[in-house]
């Protein structure tokens, strides 16, 4: 569920027609879920802070510049991308027989 409203919100701030720095803390807090939960396995984990840093990077940039809104939109759209590759299903619980006979 939780998963769904950051989703929601994340979409939302990268669709949305202008950036202000309040809206910045609606969705910080929620970046390291909506990158580590994403679909793709061979997202390195230093590429995921690096997205990090790069959003910070670009919402810190006062005025912000061409280059550091490219950089949040390459950043958002990476996320993206990794969010809607991500699996519709969690995988099935295991039951008890299956345990068993693994053991």
């Amino acid at each position: 569920m939780v998963l769904i409203l950051f989703t929601s919100n994340f979409i939302g701030m990268c669709f949305s027609r202008s950036l202000h720095y309040q809206f910045y803390v609606w969705y910080f807090h929620t970046l390291p879920l909506l990158l580590w939960s994403g679909g793709v396995k061979k997202l390195a984990h230093l590429l995921r802070v690096l997205i990090l840093g790069l959003v910070e990077l670009s919402w810190n940039t006062y005025p912000s510049t061409v280059y550091s809104s490219a950089a949040l939109h390459v950043c958002h759209l990476i996320m993206l991308l990794c969010l809607w590759s991500a699996p519709t299903q969690p995988p099935a619980p295991v039951s008890k027989r299956e345990k068993a006979k693994s053991q």
